[in-house]
């Protein structure tokens, strides 16, 4: 018998003959820390009545049951696609400066693509850019792991950030306590043609005038009141 099982035994009363008795130490394991990129948006909270943890999210508040055995970070996971107080570019852009901090960058293709496919909306670039050997080599040469994704890849992408960011101005549109006025814009192009443009203004919770476009569509001849009329009712529908 080794020395550490006999600082655990004790017996029954002094001069007793009777067996020791093993006494259990307390378990000296630690819980596991949080090691999902997810936590970083949100916050751990107690555990409820019913014992399960919960996680808060730093952006909107919401509270949701993670953590622990019964419950994993999908739930989570999914809600940050769709958080409204969370821009989803953050999101890649912490991911990597946490990992550069780490000292091992891994690169996620499909953080790296949703985010290329940001900068192509905002830079109104074209998809061809992808087949630029000049732009492939520089890719290639700060990560040689990284796969660029064809122009139908990209294009497929963006309409993936398109419903994303339809998604997320349902769930505002739906929660403002105001009303919402609509203005539409009829404009010709170069090459002659028809475009509406259909916004949306209102007052959000903080007091702020907000104006967002809900539609931007082709629209042929004529532009009769009752053509507008139709056309308006069938955007707002979709």
């Amino acid at each position: 018998m080794n020395s550490e099982t006999v600082s655990n035994l004790v017996t029954t009363g002094a001069g007793s003959e009777a067996a020791p008795v093993e006494v259990d130490e307390p378990s000296l394991k630690r819980p596991r820390p949080a090691t999902s990129d997810v936590w970083n948006f949100f916050k751990k909270l107690d555990p409820d009545k019913d014992g399960v943890e919960r996680a808060e999210c730093k952006g909107c508040k919401k509270v949701f049951k993670a953590g622990g055995k019964r419950y994993d970070t999908s739930t989570i996971k999914w809600h940050l696609d769709s958080c409204t107080q969370i821009k989803h570019e953050d999101i890649g852009q912490t991911i990597a400066e946490l990992q550069l901090k780490m000292g091992s960058l891994k690169i996620d293709s499909g953080v790296a693509r949703d985010m290329f496919a940001g900068y192509v909306v905002a830079g109104d670039k074209p998809f061809n850019m992808v087949d630029d050997r000049r732009f492939r080599n520089w890719v290639k040469y700060i990560s040689p792991t990284l796969k660029l994704p064809s122009r139908n890849t990209v294009k497929a992408d963006i309409v993936k950030v398109h419903k994303r960011e339809v998604a997320k101005l349902k769930k505002i549109l739906v929660s403002i306590p105001n009303r919402i006025c609509l203005t539409s814009d009829l404009w010709t192009s170069s090459t002659n043609e028809g475009f509406i443009c259909l916004t949306a203004h209102f007052v959000d919770e903080n007091w702020k005038l907000q104006s967002k476009i809900l539609n931007f569509c082709h629209m042929p001849p004529p532009h009769t009141g009752f053509e507008l009329s139709s056309k308006i009712f069938t955007l707002l529908t979709e």
